[in-house]
């Protein structure tokens, strides 16, 4: 049987959506064919939900294969952990051309992929067109590498530019824009001292594949799991964040916060 994250992870993109939708009407008359409310088209997911014990680990640009081997074998330490990596299209490339199957290996092991940009290249400096285009070549690199069809729920800007280009891509594209609540870069032993016991139920953590931020991984991974933290994919968080729609206090919602926090 398949674990919740594998069956979460399955949803197309379409049926992703429209439960996104479905949720956020809460009506039963709204029809089928719907994704998102038109409201809710350009919405960035920031923050999940604070009513259950779970965080996002994410990973950007996954250049390096070298530290992509020491994440997946941390994370082989910990069975019931799932994280959501971000590459970029060349870099699905270039590690695929270095270690064969190392991208099905992070999917069979239940953990995601999201879209980051072919290269890395800023979207705001490109039409709706090319950021859509941009996609495309990304996600048919991904499909090649698989040898399958991917199941790609979430779009980050490079930079965390969510320029209007790339939000009309996530749109078309039916892809939910994810940013961040709270990032783990710098030397390790600053950031598991003063960052990481900050962390709060719902976070999604910006991390990238480099020497200091999988050190921080691994020193972390001990001290969520004693406070009872569960580090999920995204598709789960989100999921979390839908079912808590109804109880507004499952969401952050401090004025005064610099976070933006769960869907704006």
């Amino acid at each position: 049987m398949r674990s919740y994250n594998q069956a979460m992870n399955s949803i197309s993109r379409r049926d992703f959506l429209k439960l996104g939708g479905l949720t956020l009407l809460s009506t039963a008359l709204l029809p089928y064919e719907a994704t998102v409310p038109p409201d809710r088209e350009h919405a960035v997911f920031y923050q999940g939900s604070s009513n259950y014990n779970h965080v996002a680990l994410t990973y950007d640009d996954c250049y390096l294969t070298t530290m992509l081997h020491r994440l997946e074998n941390i994370l082989d330490r910990y069975p019931r952990v799932r994280v959501t990596l971000f590459p970029v299209g060349e870099a699905i490339i270039n590690n695929q051309v270095k270690d064969p199957g190392i991208w099905k290996r992070f999917i069979d092991k239940g953990h995601e992929i999201g879209y980051h940009s072919f290269n890395h290249i800023n979207p705001e400096l490109q039409s709706k067109e090319k950021v859509i285009a941009d996609f495309d070549r990304w996600i048919d690199a991904l499909r090649n590498v698989l040898g399958d069809e991917p199941i790609v729920h979430f779009a980050r800007p490079p930079f965390g530019n969510t320029s209007q280009s790339f939000l009309y891509m996530c749109t078309q594209r039916r892809l939910v824009p994810a940013m961040w609540s709270t990032g783990w870069g710098g030397p390790t032993e600053s950031v598991i001292t003063y960052t990481v016991p900050k962390i709060r139920r719902g976070d999604i953590v910006l991390l990238h594949t480099r020497q200091d931020d999988i050190d921080t991984t691994l020193d972390a991974l001990p001290e969520l799991a004693e406070r009872g933290i569960q580090a999920v994919t995204l598709t789960s968080l989100y999921l979390d964040w839908l079912k808590g729609q109804n109880e507004s206090s499952g969401c952050y919602a401090d004025p005064s916060s610099v976070l933006r926090t769960c869907i704006e």
